[in-house]
């Protein structure tokens, strides 16, 4: 077993004590899967821009969404300690830990117990986490069909209306909102329960496997008074929210199969998606849920091409660089790609330029 080997095992089991010594992460950004944490080589940096993964065979892999950073474990000692990833500090990063775990004096056999006792923890965690993942997507999918398709005269009607938006004016809409009367609010400590409007988020097939909640005031008029009204669960890497069908009136699947295609509007907002396909009703629209969903955005056949919104970052280098990125990587599906940037006189998104009735 090599020195990086041993120190990286060594890494990945005494991970949480790393991540809130190295980078000071707030336990409050810490869930089940992984640990958000705000950069601390980067002004203004947020939890929400970085990552690192707590289970499964991902356990200890990092990454910043705003630089591109990323690597194992053993990249992540080096980036904590010198903030940058290279050959130097990462032999660095393998002797601070050898130093702090007393690698060095450890012997032959006690090496290749420690290898045995690692392997077996990866594999009884990656069948954990595989469980875990499952689980998660089997609740959520549940928790969408036992909501209400039927969002008229409900405070999800009404938040809508607040933001200029009427689902009736949208001749092709999909079937992924719905409304929760009751639903907890997990990031609070007492767990309030409140009117929810419920997303779907599904995977590059179409099948359900997280949701975007927001949480809405009783009567609709407005987000509810929480830190965050706006969350997703679970993971939701490589999902989307199809909010409408477009031109050809029928899901994504059946057009594919169907060989019809169209072009796709992305947009990372609901409201912005809703406010598209009103002005522009033969997009089928998407919405990724952040900025960061860009990224990941799956490629389907029955996108001919993709018209991607850009909210109004201009003030923001860092989103500014991710969103460029995302549209690189969208560009890498090989079909004609066009940005959509909104002047700073149209407002912060879609939504408020549809309102002002700028666009």
């Amino acid at each position: 077993m090599s020195r990086f080997s041993v120190a990286k095992a060594r890494a990945i089991d005494d991970l949480e004590s790393l991540i809130e010594e190295l980078l000071h992460a707030s336990r409050k950004h810490k869930r089940t899967g992984l640990w958000n944490v705000a950069n601390p080589y980067r002004a203004h940096a947020k939890p929400d821009q970085m990552c690192v993964w707590l289970t499964g065979n991902r356990r200890g892999a990092w990454k910043d969404y705003v630089s591109g950073d990323k690597g194992d474990a053993i990249d992540l000692v080096a980036y904590a300690l010198s903030g940058l990833v290279s050959d130097e500090s990462r032999m660095d990063a393998v002797a601070w830990l050898e130093e702090r775990y007393g690698l060095k004096d450890m012997d032959p056999v006690a090496k290749r117990r420690m290898e045995a006792e690692a392997k077996s923890r990866r594999m009884a965690a990656e069948a954990r986490e595989s469980e875990r993942r499952e689980s998660n997507i089997t609740r959520s999918r549940k928790f969408f069909y036992g909501c209400n398709e039927t969002v008229t005269d409900t405070p999800v009607e009404a938040y809508l209306a607040s933001r200029g938006i009427a689902l009736s004016a949208i001749p092709a809409l999909g079937h992924a909102i719905r409304y929760r009367a009751e639903c907890q609010y997990w990031m609070d400590d007492d767990r309030p329960f409140l009117p929810a409007m419920i997303h779907a988020m599904v995977t590059a097939e179409g099948r359900v496997a997280a949701n975007h909640y927001t949480f809405l005031q009783p009567d609709g008029s407005g987000k509810a008074d929480v830190d965050k009204a706006k969350l997703m669960f679970p993971e939701t890497t490589g999902l989307v929210i199809r909010l409408t069908n477009g031109a050809a009136g029928i899901g994504a699947e059946k057009a594919a199969a169907a060989g019809i295609s169209g072009l796709v509007g992305v947009v990372e907002g609901t409201e912005d998606g809703y406010s598209a396909a009103i002005a522009a009703p033969d997009l089928r629209m998407w919405a990724t849920g952040s900025l960061s969903g860009l990224l990941s955005l799956p490629d389907h056949a029955s996108a001919s091409g993709y018209i991607i919104f850009q909210d109004n970052d201009w003030g923001k280098r860092q989103a500014q660089g991710l969103f460029r990125r995302a549209v690189a990587r969208i560009k890498g599906f090989g079909k004609p790609v066009e940005v959509i940037s909104m002047p700073a006189s149209w407002g912060k998104d879609v939504n408020d330029a549809f309102k002002r009735r700028s666009w």
